[in-house]
């Protein structure tokens, strides 16, 4: 998929900053993100720039449209995650509803989506389980609010050595404090 950009602004919806649901159109600082082609990203951020946002919709549609995907996104604590999952699950729908089709999810649950059409997987965790990811192949790996993980390097050494080597990673986060981020 060479751009994503097109596909994300075409499919998918959210819920804006006033409660409205409009098309997922790409902010500047968004734009400038997906168009950076490397594997391995970290972003330390500024709040509310949608960066959670822009790294689950590139996710999404790759979970959408490719095959054999293994997706995993650690936020920092179970309220975070589901938010995370409950935006996601979003843009599955607004997908559906703009294409008139239904993705073919085996599994839709609060921990795990599954698309039977093209054998993609995508698991939601948090950092307070920092197994999470560690036993599977992951060609994909989101970890958000990564500065707030109780134990970010236990966490990473377990998680990454899981990620394939052309798999994508995405780490993003505010600050806190002045070790790690």
């Amino acid at each position: 998929m060479s751009n994503y950009q097109t596909f994300i602004e075409d499919n998918f919806r959210i819920i804006d900053k006033n409660a409205q649901e409009v098309p997922l159109l790409l902010n500047a600082i968004q734009e400038h993100w997906i168009g950076i082609e490397a594997l391995k990203k970290i972003e330390l951020k500024a709040r509310q720039q949608g960066f959670t946002t822009i790294i689950s919709a590139k996710k999404a549609t790759k979970f959408i449209l490719l095959p054999n995907r293994y997706i995993v996104t650690i936020a920092d604590n179970t309220d975070n995650a589901m938010g995370i999952l409950e935006r996601v699950k979003f843009m599955l729908r607004s997908y559906e509803e703009i294409n008139d089709v239904k993705i073919p999810l085996k599994y839709n649950s609060k921990y795990e989506l599954f698309n039977e059409s093209n054998n993609s997987h995508w698991i939601i965790g948090t950092a307070e389980n920092i197994d999470v990811g560690r036993s599977k192949t992951v060609t994909d790996l989101h970890i958000s609010e990564a500065a707030f993980a109780r134990d970010i390097k236990r966490l990473l050494a377990g998680v990454l050595q899981a990620v394939v080597p052309y798999g994508e990673v995405d780490i993003e986060t505010t600050a806190n404090g002045f070790y790690e981020f």
